[in-house]
């Protein structure tokens, strides 16, 4: 059954620019619309009988909780969920969750319930949280877990392999001659922070380095303001590294931003490297070479497990999916320089 990136991807345009076509938005050109058409025709892309399909498997609401709606991931997540939900057929319910402070129980509880919500997708690191999952299960509403720490027997998981991610963007960084590499850490509450971490280190064992000085690894939240806290950390020390590898693009972008601030050149003085391919890091220059997290695959695998589980005779859950990952090679990275320049005065 061909979907809407299919599509997408013969026509050379965004899933986005399908949905508009389908939903005859007046921005698409004719000469876009027309090659948009052809592909449907192609590929017997037929969006309304997709959608009746996955509506027949079960509730047409998915809820989704969302701890921080302002970030890159989250923006990226909620986008490709729209444009899961278009595909098959669905409403996606939002609820802004901040984590077990007063009363969230009974706000939970209202909004699947007033919602008529049978099915949620849990985020990091909501996705963890067990008195969440407990509560879900009480109300028997089936959860679809993206990015979880670890399995959990209740609820199916979609993720990517953080870690393979981080191993690959450190062995680019090797492949332009750096080994002096700092790294910008998530937030402590996220797996995801400990598994690219972790990346970071295997691709130094792998390489027969020594792992790097603790000086070189600091911590940040995954927000834009702990991301410029944690580059000046880096860039202050007394031989500063010659690339920083951000665990988001968030940090990243900010990391480009101090390094500029002091008059260093990207990447002439200091290669950057982020992670989720947001949408900051084709805007920013020079633009971010990140990994690209597959968010539009894993939001449509995520329904599609509802609709395979609701229409289960046995009612098994369905097994773990895990995502591909690609690195996106942009302006931010190049050779290492011979010596790292000197602190500012």
């Amino acid at each position: 059954m061909a979907t809407i990136h299919d599509v997408a991807k013969r026509a050379g345009v965004s899933a986005k620019t399908v949905s508009r076509v389908m939903n005859d938005h007046a921005s698409v050109t004719t000469k876009t619309r027309d090659k948009v058409r052809e592909a449907m025709a192609a590929l017997g892309y037929q969006p309304s009988a997709v959608a009746r399909h996955f509506r027949a498997q079960g509730a047409s609401a998915v809820g989704v909780l969302m701890g921080d709606p302002s970030g890159g991931y989250h923006t990226r997540t909620h986008h490709a969920l729209l444009l899961a939900c278009l595909e098959t057929g669905r409403h996606l319910t939002v609820e802004l969750f901040d984590g077990p402070v007063v009363g969230w129980h009974e706000r939970i509880r209202a909004f699947i319930e007033d919602g008529g919500i049978r099915e949620v997708i849990l985020l990091p690191p909501e996705c963890d949280f067990g008195p969440l999952k407990a509560l879900m299960r009480e109300l028997d509403v089936r959860c679809v877990l993206i990015s979880p720490t670890t399995p959990d027997p209740n609820f199916p998981a979609i993720a990517m392999d953080d870690r393979a991610a981080a191993r690959e963007v450190v062995e680019h960084l090797f492949s332009l001659g750096h080994t002096r590499i700092g790294h910008i850490a998530g937030h402590p509450d996220h797996a995801a922070s400990t598994h690219r971490r972790n990346g970071f280190f295997e691709a130094y064992a792998a390489a027969g380095l020594p792992r790097p000085a603790p000086e070189l690894i600091v911590g940040g939240e995954f927000t834009f303001k702990t991301g410029m806290d944690a580059a000046k950390l880096l860039l202050d020390i007394d031989e500063p590294p010659t690339a920083i590898f951000a665990a988001n693009d968030d940090m990243a972008a900010a990391t480009c931003m101090e390094a500029q601030r002091r008059g260093l050149r990207i990447p002439d003085d200091l290669s950057v490297v982020g992670f989720d391919d947001a949408p900051i890091a084709g805007v920013i220059w020079p633009t971010l070479t990140t990994i690209r997290q597959p968010f539009e695959p894993m939001a449509l695998r995520a329904l599609q497990t509802f609709a395979a589980w609701n229409g289960s005779d046995s009612g098994v859950r369905p097994s773990p999916f895990l995502a591909q990952h690609t690195l996106v090679v942009r302006e931010s990275t190049g050779p290492a320089r011979k010596r790292p320049p000197g602190k500012p005065g």
